[in-house]
This record gives structure tokens, sequence and C-alpha cells, in this order.
């Protein structure tokens, strides 16, 4: 069974399956190193498959409804999320994403209909905002302030592509 905000999402077969990434880099560059950074741990997505018979049309078109729904500052809809899936990895909220497909169930009267459900404030981006904010400490050096050394005139300009030129002719007939 999957609830969203209370809405029941009819149908047989139904299989959820939740992944999520921990995001890393390598830093080893042209080396043997393992050396790597962390990068966070990405949202939650839970992958929906269920088949919907073909008498109950109007349940693919509620879920279909849900999948494009816009709250009313024009993002997609926000759902409260019930699964046992979702609530075994801590997911509470979700939004559809990418991709959503109906086709024909080989065999059956039943469209087979897949959707990807991303975690809406996950765990990681709750804790990473209850952060305190890193302030950039200002950067000084020792010693005296140089000025700024004043744009070349243009008499400067002719002579150093004279320069080079007469450079590029020298080093040809050499």
């Amino acid at each position: 069974m999957i609830l969203l905000n209370n809405n029941n999402l009819s149908g047989f077969n139904l299989t959820v399956r939740a992944n999520f990434r921990i995001e890393t880099k390598e830093l080893s560059g042209q080396t043997s190193s393992s050396t790597r950074s962390e990068e966070g741990i990405k949202p939650c997505t839970l992958s929906v498959s269920l088949q919907i018979p073909f008498d109950n049309s109007a349940d693919l078109t509620r879920l279909r409804e849900l999948a494009t729904a816009l709250d009313s500052a024009g993002n997609l809809q926000v759902y409260d999320i019930v699964n046992e899936t979702a609530a075994a990895m801590k997911v509470r909220q979700v939004t559809f994403m990418d991709n959503f497909t109906v086709s024909q169930a080989d065999n059956l009267k039943a469209w087979q209909v897949n959707f990807t459900l991303a975690e809406y404030l996950s765990i990681p981006e709750k804790t990473e905002q209850r952060q305190p904010q890193k302030t950039a400490s200002d950067q000084s050096a020792d010693g005296e302030t140089v000025g700024d050394v004043p744009p070349p005139t243009n008499q400067e300009e002719q002579q150093s592509l004279a320069i080079r030129i007469l450079q590029r002719l020298d080093d040809a007939l050499a």
C-alpha cells in the first residue's frame, strides 16, 4: 500500500524500491592513491511500479493528476507518504520526479505504471541546514602594499610589437 496525502494509489503488484547515493570525488589525480572527498549524501528516491486494470482508468487518471499537481507557488506538489519501504528509509515527504511511464502490461488487461518519487527535505539536508555556516576569514599578507602598475602607453605597445616581429624574423633566419 502507498498513500500520498491520504490518496491511496490503487493497483496491484505494487513494488517500491529505495535508492540513495553517497557522492564522493576521487582526489588521486595521476597517482595510485585512494584518497576521496565526501560530496554529501543525496536524497533518497523511491522507484514505484504497479499495475492498474483497464477497468479502473479513473485510478490512472487520478495518479497522473497527482504527478502533475502544483502548489500555490507553482512548484511540484509535496506529498506526505505512507508506505512500509518509505518508513523504513525514514522518508516522510516526496515529490514526483523524472519519468512517469505507462504501458500495457504483458498478457493482462492492465497498465504497467512506473514512476519515481524524490525525498523532499531529506534528513541529511535538514542536518546540513542546521549546521552553523562557515565564514571565510580575511586573508592578508605581510609587507608593503604595492600600487597599481599603470597601463602601457600606445608607444610602448607599438615598440613591444616591433620587438616581437624582429625576434621572430631573427629566429627564422637563424
